[in-house]
């Protein structure tokens, strides 16, 4: 660190010096193919899933004192298995973003953020038949200090891992939930799980009736079966009310 005291010609950088000097003396090959703050370089093949999702990341970073996301395209990265291990985080990174970091601190290289549904393939797995594994071309992946460099796998690389957004609805739910279907390795998620865990209702009748925890008393009136509920669900603290139809029903509803 430099004190604004020295201002000896031998031991004073000029401006120009300083700026080269810091972030490449600590990571050499930071300056290199820097993209610009909110461009992905090249086409995606879904440039605007992958634009903006590229877009939050470094605002993300830029908010935590960051350096932006370096792209190294002078040659891909080789010489991945199926044993060397790879974390991969789909769909949006700002909830992630610890997770990434501090993956990325641990264990320098694992941690693959996919940002597009065009940077991963699904193809037969060779060890559990019926299943799928999960290849990536293309990923954000995480160095120690912050670091995130945007690179390609040629031969794809093996996901041993995979979570991400599976937001019921959300503009990312459907390629991540597809993506992460019926794969050979565990999975942090699904959409089908999502569904449940974002229903209250459903939640607070497997909270009250399997966990045995007190809720909120719940007075549900609901159209059909509910296909995520037993016919005659009970639990304590929570009534359901089935309505065939919600026209003509008001004496039922004020009764309840």
């Amino acid at each position: 660190q430099l004190s604004v005291d020295q201002t000896s010609a031998e031991q004073t950088l000029s401006l120009k010096e300083q700026e080269w000097a810091g972030p490449e003396a600590l990571c050499p090959g930071w300056l290199e193919d820097e993209a610009p703050d909110g461009e992905v370089p090249e086409d995606s093949g879904d440039p605007d899933c992958a634009t903006h999702a590229y877009e939050l990341l470094q605002s993300a970073l830029r908010q935590e004192g960051l350096p932006h996301t370096l792209y190294r395209s002078a040659e891909p990265r080789t010489g991945f298995g199926p044993l060397d291990m790879t974390v991969c985080i789909l769909g949006s990174p700002t909830s992630f973003l610890p997770v990434l970091l501090e993956g990325g601190t641990r264990c320098p290289g694992a941690m693959v953020l996919c940002l597009s549904p065009a940077w991963a393939s699904r193809v037969p797995s060779e060890t559990s038949p019926g299943a799928w594994s999960l290849l990536l071309s293309r990923g954000v992946s995480f160095e120690a200090g912050g670091h995130s460099v945007l690179e390609t796998f040629v031969p794809p690389r093996r996901a041993n891992y995979v979570t991400g957004i599976f937001m019921v609805g959300g503009p990312e739910g459907g390629w991540v939930g597809e993506l992460a279907r019926d794969l050979d390795c565990p999975t942090g998620g699904s959409v089908p799980l999502a569904h449940r865990l974002e229903d209250p209702l459903v939640t607070r009748w497997v909270l009250a009736a399997r966990a045995g925890l007190s809720v909120p008393p719940t007075l549900a009136f609901i159209l059909g079966p509910g296909r995520d509920l037993p016919a005659d669900p009970v639990a304590p603290g929570v009534r359901l009310v089935r309505l065939e139809d919600p026209q003509g029903q008001e004496s039922l509803v004020r009764e309840e």
